[in-house]
């Protein structure tokens, strides 16, 4: 299969290039808010307590992204998004060259940009099936988990960073608005909602039972459950571990750490490309879900390779591994949950997931520097290379990553 040939479908190809350009404005707002947030005098704690809004919007988007996926037109969506997020960063500049840009009001735009941007790839995530053949998913899905650290993490981050370094924050801030602009022209191009979906959309219950049905779904639905119950173990186990253990070690260990910890942050965006292209070029599995669960279980024991060595060779090596397994397994995810979870529910149980894995993040930041005070650092990295491991043994043990019977989108239930 050609990882390449979604790009030829015209419908898709401005649907990709929305998500790409959103992925940029999303990598490049980040650091555009903290320098312009520092461009203010503000003190670390001052800077945090800006920056932290941004996931808070993000938590707070999560569910009701899915909720208003299922229930109007995804492309509308889409354009709404869009144009909320570029007149933000277009006023926050515009504040920010007027010279009455002040803290509050960064707060403010980052809850707004990051609630906004959840509503975003819920609606994307949908629309897909919508556009493209079945045998054209995985390609899809490859195609946005190699977008997503080369645009998102590596891209925006060094074009913005340039502009900014050249000029002033706000510069920066006009060119995630020129990207927001453009991505909306594009959007606007999309196809219009069939009259099916406009009809769904018209006859849907109120929210907040479309929601409780969302949960519903993914508690009866066993490769669903199992899969975000997984995904949930996996990264309270290995979030901490990688942002608060590994730029610690390095920066202990050796004298150009913060150097050597982006390093192999590369490694593993790497990684995560070659797998995620790699992964675009098969077909679904047929036992997708131990399948799965499997590549990314395996994928985590790397992690462990702190415990034994500080050498920057070796654990970039093994983050490279990570990242490409941890790639693989969530382009069969992404596949997956277009191929078989019904259309009219797809947006919910898209939102869910995301709401689980960045709720988990945080929390397993906080244990981690909890349990660093207790507990030797070289412990805690085994234990985020096995836990996963022993996670996934659990669950096949249990029967839970057993293939249903019958097609997965009319049962796969437990």
């Amino acid at each position: 299969m050609n990882p390449l040939h979604p790009l030829t479908i015209r419908t898709y190809r401005r649907l990709f290039a929305a998500m790409v350009l959103t992925i940029f404005a999303q990598g490049a707002w980040a650091l555009y808010l903290a320098m312009q947030t520092l461009d203010l005098g503000a003190t670390p704690a001052a800077l945090s307590g800006v920056v932290a809004w941004s996931g808070i919007g993000l938590l707070v988007g999560s569910l009701p992204a899915g909720v208003l996926a299922d229930r109007i037109p995804n492309k509308s969506v889409i354009v709404g998004v869009l144009t909320l997020n570029f007149t933000i960063a277009t006023a926050t500049s515009t504040a920010a060259i007027l010279d009455t840009v002040t803290f509050w009001m960064l707060a403010a735009s980052a809850f707004i940009i990051g609630a906004s941007t959840a509503f975003f790839f819920p609606a994307y995530t949908a629309l897909v099936p919508v556009l493209v053949d079945s045998d054209d998913l995985m390609a899809v899905n490859g195609l946005e988990g190699a977008t997503r650290p080369l645009v998102g993490q590596a891209l925006a981050p060094a074009a913005v960073g340039a502009i900014i370094g050249a000029s002033v924050p706000a510069a920066g801030g006009y060119l995630i608005a020129a990207t927001l602009g453009l991505a909306l022209l594009t959007a606007l191009q999309l196809p219009a909602p069939t009259p099916a979906e406009t009809e769904a959309d018209a006859s849907a219950a109120s929210p907040i039972t479309d929601l409780v049905d969302g949960f519903r779904y993914v508690a009866r639905t066993r490769w669903v459950r199992s899969s975000v119950l997984f995904a949930a173990v996996m990264g309270l186990a290995v979030t901490g571990p990688l942002e608060v253990l590994l730029p610690a070690l390095m920066r202990s260990s050796h004298d150009n750490g913060p150097a050597l910890y982006g390093a192999i942050l590369a490694a593993l965006g790497a990684g995560g490309l070659i797998g995620s292209l790699l992964a675009g070029s098969w077909r679904t599995p047929e036992r997708f879900l131990p399948a799965m669960v499997g590549v990314w279980a395996l994928g985590c024991l790397p992690l462990s390779i702190p415990a034994l060595t500080n050498n920057p060779w070796a654990i970039g090596a093994g983050l490279a591994i990570y990242g490409g397994l941890i790639g693989i397994g969530m382009v069969i995810w992404g596949t997956v949950l277009q191929e078989h979870v019904p259309l009219e529910m797809l947006g919910r149980v898209a939102s869910l997931d995301f709401f689980i894995s960045i709720a988990f993040m945080p929390l397993s930041i906080a244990l981690t520097g909890i349990l660093s005070r207790h507990i030797d650092t070289h412990t805690l990295f085994i234990t985020s290379g096995l836990v996963p491991l022993a996670t996934a043994a659990l669950l096949a043990a249990l029967g839970q990553l057993r293939m249903p019977r019958k097609t997965l989108g009319e049962a796969g239930k437990a």
